[in-house]
């Protein structure tokens, strides 16, 4: 057991003491037998019943998505885009826990020249997000999640955002035995905020920098427009991949797709995607040449035929892995599978 998973018999109330994040994996004899989301806490304890005397057995979901290590990118954006999980459960090919990706592991994986990360957050942001006053009671903000199943609310002050309640917050109160208190004893404050112009790209480089989940809209009078949270984010990038790979009707075992391009290759995109972000194609950045491939490589490559396959070790962050680079027999680009054995 970790921080992020418990037994089928932990009780209930003590599911989220220790560790971060919004779900538990529920393990027994290294076997997945179901998830445990923190908003379903928060949902019985609003309901009335008492989590102290239940077991995290009569909460989880039996019914769980969870996938290999070995599988790629693409096929962990086909899951993500379908079932828009908050976390992601790693097995091995036994069905057996393995470990849990999280969010920023999962963004951090992908293309950093997708598109998705030029796209502005009014786009897709949720609108509307449920608000509290900061002098509210708790008991009140307890019976929200009872209502509407929502993930936070948004605090504020003379309908100016002024901080952000959350699940973890709204648990601390729970396991402090609901103490009567109000909004503004247990809410972060001040809120982070960013405008709905704002991209998915620096929206990501503010939950990084920050170490949050979630992030208000608002407009230029500090008033809540909207709310964008971490798992809306891997959607639309994955979403972009997605979109990205159909477009070449790539195979499903493909990390990487990259296009001949005058300077070198980019990472091809088609010009149905781009004319939805309102982009040129001169203002990707994509990847070149001298980025991990010696001048050797590049004779190669450059050489290859169409249905050739050839073995190179290409530079990704520091890391030099092995790719298999195929050129295509009917259109100018390259497809690269990690070599895994």
């Amino acid at each position: 057991m970790n921080k992020n998973t418990v037994s089928p018999f932990t009780p209930l109330h003590l599911a989220f003491a220790k560790g971060d994040g919004h779900a538990r994996t529920v393990v027994e004899d290294g076997k997945i037998l179901g998830i445990l989301l923190m908003r379903d806490v928060l949902g019985h304890a609003s309901a009335g019943r008492d989590i102290r005397k239940m077991a995290v057995e009569d909460a989880m979901i039996k019914d769980v998505i969870s996938m290999e290590e070995s599988h790629n990118n693409l096929q962990m954006a086909k899951l993500f885009t379908q079932h828009k999980m908050k976390s992601f459960i790693i097995r091995d090919t036994h069905g057996n826990f393995l470990r849990h990706k999280n969010p920023s592991e999962i963004i951090q994986s992908l293309p950093q020249s997708l598109l998705g990360y030029f796209q502005k957050l009014q786009t897709m942001m949720c609108h509307h997000p449920r608000h509290i006053d900061m002098q509210a009671n708790m008991v009140d903000a307890c019976d929200q999640w009872l209502l509407n199943r929502i993930s936070c609310l948004v605090v504020c002050e003379h309908e100016k955002v002024v901080g952000m309640l959350s699940e973890s917050d709204v648990m601390r109160w729970l396991l402090e035995g609901s103490p009567e208190s109000n909004v503004a004893d247990y809410a972060s404050s001040p809120a982070i905020t960013l405008s709905p112009e704002d991209t998915v790209q620096q929206a990501w480089q503010t939950m990084n920098d920050k170490q949050v989940m979630k992030l208000v809209i608002t407009d230029d009078k500090d008033a809540p427009l909207g709310l964008i949270t971490v798992t809306d984010m891997i959607v639309a990038l994955c979403q972009s991949l997605l979109d990205t790979f159909s477009c070449y009707q790539c195979p499903d075992d493909v990390d990487m797709l990259l296009e001949w391009h005058k300077g070198g290759m980019i990472m091809a995109v088609s010009e149905k995607v781009l004319q939805c972000f309102g982009m040129q194609t001169d203002e990707i950045v994509g990847l070149h040449w001298q980025n991990g491939c010696s001048d050797k490589h590049q004779k190669a490559l450059l050489q290859l035929k169409y249905g050739e396959e050839q073995d190179i070790l290409w530079d990704l962050g520091g890391a030099a892995l092995p790719f298999v680079a195929t050129r295509d027999r009917e259109q100018p680009i390259m497809w690269w599978r990690l070599k895994l054995s």
